[in-house]
């Protein structure tokens, strides 16, 4: 990363389940991987596996060592409680010419390094962790160790953390379209993590990084998990703590998770809520508090002005202290905020339901015509395809981009932010499935949907917001007959 974000972390955040006695530092970084945790502590009770540990001959890794021959660290971007994360650059994409060589390295703490069940546990979740292909969860490439020294390479992103943005925005909250986004993008990362049988543990801000194209990426799944599964297997579970290790931040965690429970897609949830009301909200909504102590002091969440009736409904469910209360998983959760609601017969907000006759009529005449009469310049014409007919690999990615595009479509996010809309999710489906049936299609419907948000704008006496959706419209659907005679039509 170019840039550093030295903001130093407020005390909660930092808080551990576990009593130490060493001091914590924190030098956040805006990078992958890496959360905003101050830097691992170790216990008395780790005294002796560490002291045995060190006896090894070990070099200290640092910016410029190399691991496997192959990954050299060039700057180290960020140290948290789980390890310390580095720029790196991969010899063998050097080698082979790549013009983007640069991966990142998480190179794992000692608290790691040192207990063998540990290690199982972490190379087991991590290989889960690597099938999660979705574009708002990191890539992990490898989880792998030189000597005693456990790491982990993933893409090399650059923005910021989130946690880092609410700490700079507080007490205020961020606009709720690009909250909104945030949230969708989360939540869609979670739910198929959830679909996949796995559960983040430890979902909060500083595991969730914000790239400067504004697409969400949700880190360390896994990492979490495994520390929770290692305790289980030694006698003494102190020895391997995951709130030493920093596998659960109280302030974002269940009452389950926080009475040790077997994890649950309902405890991503109830972390997730949590960061919603922050991003919506400004603030926490317990006070930063843990779970189990609001739950004993009766607190209550209060809904801030700003949340809509349904969004604050949807927050509210997945804020419930008792697992059997709270929203199942991140796919329900993202059904509440965006989708059927009580006394809606359609997943479509209600601002979609007048699409006119005239409107998919003329979707409909465009389509015939591209498929049948070429496009007039004496081209061949396009054959759609549809995304049934691709390989699984290609479809799954396809589908995911379609589903994504939907949603923005949902809450109105048709051509806005860039980056994050509904438009720039077809375009990618594009760049991978030039004739794709279902973006073309979903272009097409894009520009209906904002024919109806434009004409309801203009029921409401909100010309001129009228005329700058149209004019960004056609910028990006310059064919759409429905925004070209709105644009006539003044």
């Amino acid at each position: 990363m170019d840039t550093k974000d030295n903001h130093s972390l407020p005390s909660d955040d930092t808080t551990r389940l576990a009593d130490t006695n060493s001091p914590t530092t924190a030098n956040p970084a805006e990078t992958t991987g890496s959360t905003t945790d101050p830097a691992s502590t170790t216990s008395p009770t780790y005294t002796g596996i560490t002291e045995e540990f060190n006896t090894e001959d070990i070099q200290v890794v640092q910016v410029g060592s190399v691991l496997k021959n192959r990954f050299v660290l060039e700057e180290m971007l960020g140290r948290g409680g789980m390890g310390v994360v580095y720029k790196a650059q991969d010899m063998r994409k050097v080698e082979a010419m790549d013009r983007d060589p640069y991966i990142a390295v998480k190179v794992l703490s000692k608290d790691f390094q040192a207990n063998p069940d540990s290690f199982i546990a972490l190379q087991r979740e991590t290989k889960k962790a690597q099938q999660l292909a979705h574009p708002n969860i990191v890539t992990v490439y490898d989880f792998d160790r030189d000597g005693p020294n456990v790491f982990m390479t993933m893409e090399l992103l650059q923005g910021e953390p989130l946690d880092h943005l609410i700490r700079r925005i507080r007490p205020s909250a961020l606009p709720a379209q690009e909250a909104l986004s945030i949230i969708e993008q989360m939540s869609r990362a979670l739910a198929y993590a959830h679909s996949e049988n796995i559960v983040h543990s430890d979902f909060k801000p500083g595991n969730v990084f914000l790239t400067s194209k504004n697409v969400v990426k949700v880190v360390d799944f896994g990492i979490a998990r495994a520390a929770k599964d290692s305790d289980r297997v030694v006698e003494d579970a102190t020895i391997f703590d995951p709130g030493s290790l920093g596998a659960l931040t109280p302030t974002y965690a269940s009452c389950e998770m926080l009475e040790y429970g077997t994890p649950d897609p309902r405890d991503d949830v109830y972390g997730l809520a949590v960061v919603a009301y922050e991003l919506l909200a400004g603030s926490h909504p317990f006070s930063r508090k843990p779970a189990t102590y609001a739950r004993d002091l009766g607190m209550k969440a209060e809904r801030p002005k700003e949340i809509s009736k349904e969004v604050w409904q949807a927050i509210s469910h997945g804020l419930e202290f008792e697992r059997d209360k709270r929203t199942i998983n991140a796919t329900q959760f993202l059904q509440e905020m965006s989708g059927p609601r009580s006394g809606r017969d359609s997943r479509f907000p209600s601002w979609a339901y007048p699409v006119t006759a005239a409107a998919g009529l003329l979707m409909a005449v465009a389509l015939v015509t591209l498929m049948f009469f070429g496009n007039g310049d004496g081209q061949p014409e396009i054959v759609l395809e549809e995304t049934s007919s691709l390989a699984e690999e290609q479809r799954t990615r396809i589908e995911d981009l379609l589903e994504v595009a939907e949603v923005h479509g949902l809450v109105g996010r048709y051509i806005e932010p860039s980056g994050s809309s509904a438009y720039d999710a077809y375009q990618q489906v594009l760049a991978l499935h030039e004739n794709n049936k279902q973006a073309w299609e979903g272009l097409h419907s894009l520009g209906d949907q904002m024919v109806v948000a434009i004409q309801k704008l203009l029921d409401d006496g909100k010309q001129d917001q009228a005329e700058i959706l149209i004019a960004r419209g056609l910028e990006k659907l310059p064919q759409h007959e429905g925004l070209q005679a709105l644009r006539e039509s003044f």
